[in-house]
């Protein structure tokens, strides 16, 4: 069942890319990389940098006697997200994805368990972050009256202390890691924003600060939070980042470009993901393969003995 599931979801990963690809437009991606240049090469190294921060948040959520590396965390990571970018509701694949692909190492259970601790932490960053964008973006007496309302309702709408209460209850019984991880996510963001910093130099040098690409990862965060079930959110993120252009003084050819960049430094992971999920699932269905061609053949020559004894 899990092989028949593997396979099925690399099918449809390698279709929903082909249909991803189609409509980004080779046009536009060609474009992008000329834009962009050798510093393209820069901003996926970053990426791959910024990936990497949340595959070692969720190897620390792991306390008992079973861990999982950082390269196995960044490997089952990347093929979740591959297949959560891609399809409608990727979500709903791509993250058990995650848990099924170190089922070698740990439990389905454990693994996800671990994936919805460290979900809980990037949540709580996520309120950080929005309250610093509010600090950054609104006059000090709005920031104030919007920060205690966000207080507010964190202490007191349920859902909220739902998602947190597992961060809190980490916190007391792992200090330590939970300051780590904490430090990861944020460093995560930090990182996001580095990234739309150097797009911007690649693009447009003259207009690039570190307040635009404040506002630019801001907008990004909440885009992706609110049209997550939309695969590549095809359309949107370039509506949204041009609009995002025209406040920080830019052109919103410039934010459409960025869109573009980052949406082609997407679809790169993406297509090395899927050609690790194929390989994943040829190798582990090797065994299985390699095993009935045998019993066929055994089949087969015991079929040939018996009908050479019958021969006269």
């Amino acid at each position: 069942m899990k092989r028949a599931l593997a396979i099925a979801s690399t099918v449809l990963g390698i279709a929903a890319f082909g249909y991803a690809l189609t409509v980004v437009g080779v046009a536009n991606v060609r474009q992008a990389i000329a834009t962009a240049g050798w510093g393209f090469a820069s901003i996926l190294l970053l990426s791959a940098v910024r990936e990497l921060t949340q595959a070692a948040t969720w190897a620390l959520t792991f306390t008992g006697t079973q861990r999982l590396s950082i390269t196995d965390a960044f490997r089952a990571r990347m093929a979740g997200e591959a297949l959560s970018t891609l399809l409608p509701m990727g979500f709903i694949v791509g993250e058990p994805m995650k848990a099924q692909h170190v089922d070698d190492h740990m439990p389905f259970a454990t693994a996800f368990s671990g994936l919805m601790l460290e979900f809980a932490f990037y949540s709580a960053s996520l309120l950080l972050l929005a309250l610093g964008g509010l600090a950054l973006f609104v006059p000090s007496n709005i920031g104030f009256v919007a920060a205690v309302v966000a207080l507010s309702i964190l202490v007191l709408a349920k859902p909220v202390r739902r998602v947190l209460t597992p961060v809190w209850r980490f916190v007391i019984a792992e200090p330590r890691r939970a300051c780590a991880i904490g430090a990861l996510e944020i460093a995560y963001h930090a990182l996001g924003c580095a990234e739309v910093y150097l797009i911007l130099r690649c693009l447009n040098a003259a207009g690039a600060t570190w307040r635009s690409a404040v506002a630019f990862e801001l907008m990004n965060r909440g885009v992706t939070v609110v049209f997550k079930m939309v695969p590549m959110r095809l359309g949107i993120d370039e509506a949204s980042a041009a609009f995002m252009a025209t406040r920080v003084a830019l052109d919103p050819a410039t934010g459409v470009m960025l869109a573009l960049v980052r949406k082609l430094r997407a679809l790169f992971w993406t297509a090395l993901s899927l050609l690790a999920i194929a390989v994943r699932a040829i190798r582990r269905c090797a065994p299985t393969l390699t095993y009935r061609v045998n019993q066929l053949g055994k089949i087969g020559l015991k079929t040939s003995a018996s009908t050479a004894r019958s021969l006269p």
